[in-house]
């Protein structure tokens, strides 16, 4: 496997230049996840990536979620291009683009997705919303079993969990809903549900970053002074 390397060969009878990356779109991303055979959809890698970029340990790496994309084996690249092309396109483009979220005035927000018409968009759409919640889950506590989280931080995380319950369930039981008013209601708890998981979402965001930022003032503030 070819490995990235984010610096670009200079020839020995060329002028140097500034290296240039595309940052890349999220229809770029999309189109190198289905390059790669990526087994995570997209709706679920902007959560996972959150919740890494979340996560209140401070030596998170942008490239050890990459990798975890594929199970931590990365896909085969035909040259240094291509490989460069998706991390640029994943780290330099999609992961920096979310970690404005950490700012409260640039709320996450879930995938928008079309109101459900039948049982099957119902399932869909329910299916598109457990895996967003695993995937913020699962990246904020990576290969940890357990992590220390502020109080607002745990509770938002115990809510999720409910409501990833919740969206499981109208998996579960979407071939059941045959009436239309039955439909209708579904609909409603649907939306009303990801406002609330959103929201849920964006608590520990925040909670977990505060958490970092002090925790990361207190180690400059004790560090030995230099003479």
């Amino acid at each position: 496997m070819i490995l990235p390397n984010f610096c670009n060969p200079i020839s020995s009878n060329s002028m140097a230049r500034k290296p240039t990356h595309n940052k890349g779109s999220d229809g770029d991303v999309r189109r190198l996840l289905k390059r790669y055979s990526c087994p995570m959809p997209f709706h679920a890698i902007r959560a996972f990536f959150l919740g890494r970029i979340a996560k209140p340990k401070i030596d998170t790496r942008p490239l050890q979620a990459l990798e975890d994309l594929w199970d931590g084996d990365m896909p085969e690249f035909e040259s240094l291009d291509d490989a460069n092309e998706l991390m640029n396109a994943l780290i330099n483009g999609l992961w920096n683009r979310l970690t404005r979220h950490q700012d409260r005035k640039h709320p996450f927000r879930l995938t928008r997705l079309p109101l459900p018409a039948d049982k099957e968009s119902i399932r869909q759409f329910a299916e598109t919303r457990v895996e967003e919640l695993e995937g913020f889950i699962n990246g904020l506590f990576g290969d940890d079993e357990a992590l220390d989280l502020p109080e607002s931080a745990h509770d938002a995380l115990g809510n999720l969990g409910e409501l990833r319950s919740f969206f499981g369930a109208f998996v579960q039981f979407a071939n059941d809903y045959e009436a239309s008013d039955e439909i209708k209601n579904t609909v409603s708890n649907l939306q009303e549900l990801s406002v609330i998981a959103g929201k849920e979402i964006n608590r520990a965001v925040l909670s977990c970053s505060r958490a970092r930022r002090a925790f990361l003032e207190t180690m400059l503030t004790s560090a030995p002074t230099r003479h």
